[in-house]
């Protein structure tokens, strides 16, 4: 080694932080020295006396000059992902999803804690009714249905049962005078987003006349007709009308010479034995309606 090659290789440069003196060889680093640049001095000598003691270097060929420079501390790169324009927009709309569903779990959360009770239990009371939700099910009593009703004031009403008295009801939003009494009052625990209070209801009386019901299934779809259906109220009043699969409405006819629910049970058992024989159709039963019209 010769007191060129030390002077342009070796020399003291500040380390990354601006405290440490370090030794560095070239671009190379060496290795640290000192916070004090006359011990970094001493470090960086007896460095090159161990590194070079076969070439016998003299004091002077050992001196190591001081580069003042600060080396960029090394810092290892994080990945950010790039996200997609379209991942971006999709999580707008989730964000707005999770905001509308919010907004509605509140408002059923307040409407479900302005729910009291209403009078107490075995009071008999008579008041408009609201159907919220209807459906049927299978007890250890047999086949049972369920009505379940709010009044003005938000109040919950629920009643179990097979009663007639409740025919008039048929779709969410039906509103109806009737009377009835308070068998029990209980906080429902499961039926909505929290807890509320609930006014079971028995002996159900309708202000309106109501209806024998009865229907029966045909599922024939060739003939677009899903089920048949009466509601008798008195044998002036008798309600026909006929379901289909397409569009799924409800077509009214009207029968001649049907004057009792018995009979109008029996008509109903005649319309399935046609179509069970294929002689039944949409045609068959709106030209029955066209003949009382004519009249």
């Amino acid at each position: 080694m010769t007191k060129e090659n030390t002077e342009q290789g070796y020399h003291i440069s500040m380390g990354a932080d601006a405290k440490m003196y370090i030794l560095n060889n070239g671009e190379d680093y060496i290795k640290n020295l000192s916070t004090d640049y006359e011990t970094a001095k001493i470090k960086a000598k007896e460095y090159l006396l161990k590194e070079y003691e076969d070439d016998n270097l003299t004091n002077e060929e050992l001196k190591v000059p001081l580069d003042i420079w600060l080396r960029v501390k090394y810092v290892t790169p994080v990945y950010i992902p790039h996200t997609p324009d379209w991942l971006l927009f999709n999580d707008h709309i989730t964000k707005y999803n999770i905001h509308l569903e919010n907004i509605a779990f509140n408002i059923s959360k307040k409407d479900c804690e302005s729910s009291q009770y209403v009078g107490n239990v075995s009071d008999v009371l008579e008041m408009e009714l609201n159907l919220t939700e209807t459906f049927n099910f299978e007890s250890e009593w047999g086949f049972c249905s369920c009505y379940k009703f709010k009044d003005s004031n938000n109040n919950r009403f629920v009643y179990f049962g097979t009663s007639a008295q409740l025919n008039t009801f048929k779709n969410s939003g039906d509103k109806f005078v009737i009377s009835f009494e308070i068998k029990r009052q209980f906080i429902d625990e499961n039926r909505d987003v929290v807890p509320f209070k609930v006014n079971q209801i028995t002996k159900v009386k309708n202000k309106l006349p109501t209806a024998k019901e009865y229907f029966v299934q045909v599922n024939y779809e060739e003939i677009d007709i899903m089920d048949i259906n009466v509601e008798y109220y008195s044998k002036k009043k008798i309600n026909f009308s006929f379901s289909t699969y397409s569009g799924k409405q409800t077509i009214p006819f009207y029968p001649e010479n049907i004057k009792s629910f018995k009979q109008a049970k029996e008509f109903l058992e005649d319309l399935v034995d046609l179509s069970n024989f294929k002689k039944l159709s949409k045609d068959y039963l709106i030209n029955i309606n066209k003949q009382k019209k004519e009249i």
